[in-house]
């Protein structure tokens, strides 16, 4: 198998189409995997995953060695996302809950250690709520660089992790594992 290698990007900026191909074959199952966890449709994140690799080769050009290759095509990947998310008007709004709701509780992710439990979960929050808690818990963006990322304030993304994280507290299966 092979391994990452940043000069994968210089042989693309030159136009050669097996370093295209060698890009996907490496990164595309992680790009693939962050646009299911949010969108839990396998059409829409193949469709979704297409359509980042496109902008992927298209902005070539944009790509500065500042950051990881990767951190800037799971950026497209996640923009590309929230935009399929706005544009199919599939944001629910969330519930007003009540001042205490702002209190996260660390010990959330002990308790959500099995896979299945959280794939459970995810599946009852909105793909907005699913966006900011993958980026700010498996991605570990800050508040701020979320904010950025969905064009909104980071008391925004504050909010919407607290108040998820306290609606998935409340659940029967998270009560049922920190019980065993």
């Amino acid at each position: 198998m092979d391994i990452w290698d940043e000069s994968i990007v210089d042989e693309m900026k030159q136009g050669h189409a097996d370093a295209f191909e060698r890009c996907y074959q490496l990164i595309s199952p992680q790009i693939y995997t962050v646009i299911y966890k949010i969108c839990r449709n396998k059409d829409t994140s193949q469709e979704l995953l297409h359509d980042t690799f496109i902008d992927i080769f298209e902005s070539l050009h944009c790509y500065k060695t500042k950051q990881s290759f990767l951190a800037w095509a799971k950026r497209i990947a996640f923009n590309n996302t929230l935009n399929f998310i706005k544009r199919e008007k599939r944001v629910v709004l969330m519930e007003e809950l009540p001042e205490e709701a702002f209190e996260i509780d660390c010990d959330i992710s002990k308790q959500l250690i099995d896979s299945q439990l959280i794939e459970s979960l995810f599946a009852k929050v909105t793909e907005i709520e699913r966006l900011i808690l993958w980026l700010f818990i498996v991605e570990q963006y800050n508040h701020e660089e979320i904010a950025v990322l969905v064009s909104k304030t980071p008391s925004y993304s504050k909010s919407i992790v607290s108040r998820t994280l306290k609606r998935i507290r409340s659940f029967n299966e998270v009560k049922d594992h920190a019980y065993k």
